[in-house]
């Protein structure tokens, strides 16, 4: 009923044209002359050698010649140039070959575009009159996210259960997200943790220092970043943690603070969090709570602290928020230091003694950590642990523990919540295919959120599931020793088609009209397989390709990413105009507008009707149960 409303009350092609009339009449009288039009059209990337049909076309539209036209003939004049031609072969006129669609003819379209019939009846209700379905009226339907999207609409909602333990989920991770550009020397920020809770990360990560005043401060030690106060970051965190997911907030705190200020960092807490804290013990045995039960909860991970006991220190020492192969120190210290320190961890025995002097951590603080960071031996002494006890491993040392024994680390990670986080050679931000981590069940795969690239992309397609609310299932292969997987597909082919108002880069409104290309990954199995359409010149308005791709799906479609990225050509670097990310197991066979987002995940401004329209063939297996709600069949269109 919402789709029906929101479509009846807010009419997305009107919307578009009265925004593009809205900029364009500079000088706010109503009317449009012929510059006007022509700068309106530049910014929306039409094609700069089309000026002349442009100048042809707007005196046919201005029929009473005073050099102006009002809106309803600006929106014919649009009309003509956003024709699409794709669309042709697709519109079935009348047998008289008058320009509309007989509502049976539409409706059998419909049916094989894959819709229900309960969908199918109201599509027919709200894009057809007198039982005929005008051009336009098929252009609207074609161009609908909300009846013609690419998605399974039950598989974007939130439909995971989500009262099984934490550490059945992956959960949206950040890292050092503080920073809004690379690691030695950009500026800190309190807006960084507002835009990552915004876009759904689910863990976010402060770095304490000692401040000068007696105050801590946030910023990554030893380099050039901006500091900012404890309690800032704090203060943001509790204002917008739960503005976008009531789902639990984990603050992973890397703490190099003395006790002193430690102790202050837990009365700031306590005092600006409050009740919303998770401070529960756990006994021997425990699971971990549920993301259902800790809805709109704090959870701190932090460093274990002094042993209370022989028994515990026995089952994990303390240690910092880093592993002992922490290749961050890179960025710290010189080489020959950082080795030095690291093989003295190794040579040396875990001790009682050890872990104290090495913690420091204030009993006020430690308490508080819902979250216990542990040293990380190996995965038999691990089995002792309580099921908050966890350890954060470089993307170096996840990969070496693949390595050696990928089996029991996904063992692990059914009881245990694992941290992976980007190398410390990534100076840059750049990141890690997050597809690393997921691979071996680890829940916190956190990335550097500042940075818009193919991993970000896959990060932001896989969380797109589950109603967007930072939390998914792991797939059931994960959560049992069965060998039980998800929606099994073996192939998808994607065909893209055409693009409809593409901006500029970063949304600019002035600048050369683009020559966009769009390229296709599909991110998987710890792989990427890539493919890339022709370069179309001089056209973000309407370009079309009709490129077609096959990608072969793994046996854990679950884990596979497809990730549509549209550049613009350029003569020394090619600038991102938009990208989607698209979760295989969601897609939806058939003709589908694929929206597009800005690089940070956003779709405001000029990104609000940007789109692909594509067309998807997803191939299932056959012992695929065809009557699974979470399959799609294969469109006959």
């Amino acid at each position: 009923m919402d789709r029906v409303r929101a479509t009846r009350t807010t009419d997305p092609d009107t919307a578009l044209l009265y925004q593009i009339w809205i900029h364009a009449d500079l000088n706010q009288d109503g009317m449009l002359s012929r510059n006007e039009v022509e700068r309106a059209t530049h910014t929306l990337n039409h094609a700069t050698n089309a000026k002349t049909a442009l100048r042809h076309l707007f005196a046919d539209i201005d029929v009473d010649g005073d050099g102006e036209i009002d809106f309803t003939e600006f929106c014919a004049l649009m009309e003509h140039l956003r024709h699409r031609p794709e669309l042709t072969d697709l519109f079935q006129p009348t047998a008289e070959g008058e320009p509309r669609m007989t509502a049976s003819t539409f409706q059998a379209f419909l049916t094989a575009n894959g819709h229900t019939p309960d969908e199918v009846t109201t599509i027919l209700q709200l894009f057809t009159n007198d039982d005929v379905c005008t051009r336009q009226q098929f252009r609207r339907y074609i161009s609908s996210t909300t009846w013609n999207g690419w998605a399974i609409p039950e598989m974007m909602a939130l439909r995971n259960d989500m009262t099984l333990p934490m550490s059945h989920y992956f959960i949206a991770s950040s890292h050092n997200t503080y920073l809004e550009g690379d690691q030695l020397q950009s500026n800190s920020s309190v807006n960084m943790y507002i835009s990552a809770l915004l876009r759904n990360c689910r863990c976010v990560e402060i770095d304490c220092w000692d401040g000068d005043n007696g105050q801590p401060v946030v910023y990554h030690g030893h380099t050039l970043t901006t500091k900012i106060q404890f309690a800032d970051v704090i203060r943001g965190i509790h204002l917008h943690a739960f503005e976008a997911s009531p789902y639990p907030v984990i603050v992973s705190l890397e703490n190099h603070c003395s006790e002193a200020q430690q102790s202050i960092m837990a009365d700031i807490m306590v005092s600006i969090f409050g009740d919303r804290l998770y401070t529960a013990d756990v006994a021997p045995g425990d699971v971990l709570p549920s993301p259902h039960v800790l809805q709109h909860k704090i959870l701190l991970k932090g460093k274990q602290g002094l042993p209370e006991d022989f028994t515990n220190a026995a089952a994990g020492e303390s240690d910092s928020d880093k592993d002992d192969d922490d290749d961050a120190t890179s960025c710290r210290r010189n080489s020959s230091s950082a080795t030095k320190a690291r093989a003295g961890k190794e040579t040396k025995k875990p001790s009682v003694r050890r872990s104290s002097k090495k913690s420091k951590v204030s009993a006020k603080l430690a308490k508080l950590c819902f979250f216990k960071g542990v040293h990380f031996r190996d995965f038999d002494a691990s089995r002792s642990w309580s099921c908050n006890q966890m350890s954060s491993f470089s993307e170096g040392k996840t990969k070496k523990l693949v390595a050696d024994n990928k089996l029991a680390f996904l063992a692990y990670n059914r009881k245990h919540v694992t941290r992976v986080y980007p190398s410390g050679i990534r100076v840059d931000s750049s990141n890690y295919s997050p597809l690393l981590g997921w691979g071996t069940g680890s829940q916190l795969v956190a990335l550097n959120y500042q940075t818009s690239d193919l991993a970000m992309h896959v990060n932001h397609g896989l969380f797109r599931q589950n109603g967007h609310c930072g939390y998914v299932l792991k797939p059931p292969s994960m959560l049992s020793q069965l060998g039980c997987y998800a929606r099994a597909i073996q192939s998808i082919t994607v065909k893209v088609i055409s693009g409809q108002h593409l901006p500029k880069p970063e949304g600019q409104k002035k600048g050369e009209v683009i020559d966009p290309y769009v390229v296709l990954d599909v991110a998987g199995d710890g792989v990427s397989s890539q493919r890339k359409t022709p370069t179309i010149p001089d056209n973000g308005l309407n370009p079309t390709w009709n490129f077609t791709a096959t990608f072969d799906i793994g046996v854990e479609a679950a884990l596979h990413v497809l990730v549509l990225t549209v550049m613009d050509k350029d003569l020394d670097r090619d600038d991102l105009i938009g990208f989607a990310a698209l979760p295989v197991t969601c897609i939806r066979a058939g003709y589908r507008t694929v929206p597009l987002f800005a690089g940070d995940g956003t779709r405001s401004g000029p990104y609000e009707f940007a789109s692909l329209f594509c067309h998807f063939s997803v191939e299932v297996a056959p012992d695929d149960d065809p009557n699974d709600d979470n399959n799609g069949s294969e469109a006959a269109v």
